[in-house]
C-alpha cells in the first residue's frame, strides 16, 4: 500500500542528502541554503503531523533533528524552535519535580540541562535578529525559568523585541500570545517604553 507521507519524507531526505554533499564540496549560494532550510522545515512539519503514529515512533525526535540541522545553517527560526521545545520540556520536568510524585535526581538534572540548552538556542536566535526569541528570553528572566529572576532585564528584552519589530500597536496581541494578560505586566512594559 502506498504511504504518501513516507514517500514525501524519502523524497525530501534524498534532496537534502544531495544538498549536503554539494555543500561539502562547493560553496553554495544563499538561495540554495535557503532552499535547504525550507526543506528541513517542510520535513519537520511532516514529522510534527506524524507524532503518535505507530509507523513513525520517533517523529518527535526527528522533528527536533530537522530543526537542529537547519540551525547548523544559521537559521534564526530553527534556533527559536529548538529553544521553545527545550524550554517546554524543561518546564514540564520541573513541574513534575515540584509535584513530588515523579521527582528524581535524573529528572532534575535533565530539567537543568534542557533549560541550559533552551537559553543557548534562544540567545543564538536573538543574535540572528529573531525578536520573538528575545521576547521569550525576557519572559524566562521574569519567571525564573532556568535562570535567576531578573525582572528589569526581562522587561527590557521584551520592550527591545517589541521595538525591533515595530509592534507597539500590536502589544495586546503580543501579550496574549505570551500569556501575559495581567495588567501589572502591561503597566511595567509601558513604564519601560517611556524610559
Amino acid at each position: 500500500m502506498f504511504n504518501y507521507n513516507q514517500w514525501k519524507i524519502n523524497r525530501l531526505i534524498k534532496k537534502l542528502k544531495a544538498m549536503q554533499a554539494n555543500r561539502l564540496n562547493n560553496q553554495p549560494q544563499d538561495a540554495v541554503l535557503k532552499k535547504e532550510i525550507t526543506y528541513y522545515f517542510e520535513l519537520a512539519a511532516i514529522y510534527k503531523k506524524l507524532k503518535g503514529n505507530k509507523k513513525v515512533p520517533y517523529a518527535d525526535l526527528m522533528q527536533v533533528e530537522c530543526y537542529r540541522a537547519a540551525a547548523q545553517l544559521d537559521d534564526a527560526e530553527a534556533y527559536f524552535q529548538l529553544g521553545t521545545i527545550s524550554l517546554d520540556e524543561a518546564k514540564y520536568r520541573q513541574k513534575l519535580d515540584e509535584q513530588g510524585i515523579f521527582n528524581s535526581e535524573i529528572n532534575n538534572k535533565r530539567s537543568k540541562q534542557l533549560y541550559e540548552e533552551a537559553h543557548i538556542y534562544l540567545v543564538a536566535a536573538e543574535q540572528l535578529g529573531h525578536s520573538t526569541a528575545k521576547r521569550l528570553r525576557g519572559l524566562c528572566l521574569i519567571n525564573g525559568w532556568g535562570v535567576e529572576v531578573d525582572k528589569d532585564i526581562g522587561f527590557e528584552l521584551i520592550v527591545a523585541s517589541i521595538e525591533q519589530e515595530g509592534g507597539w500597536d500590536k502589544v495586546p496581541q503580543i501579550f496574549a500570545a505570551m500569556g501575559l494578560n495581567k495588567p501589572e505586566f502591561f503597566s511595567a512594559i509601558m513604564q519601560r517604553k517611556k524610559k
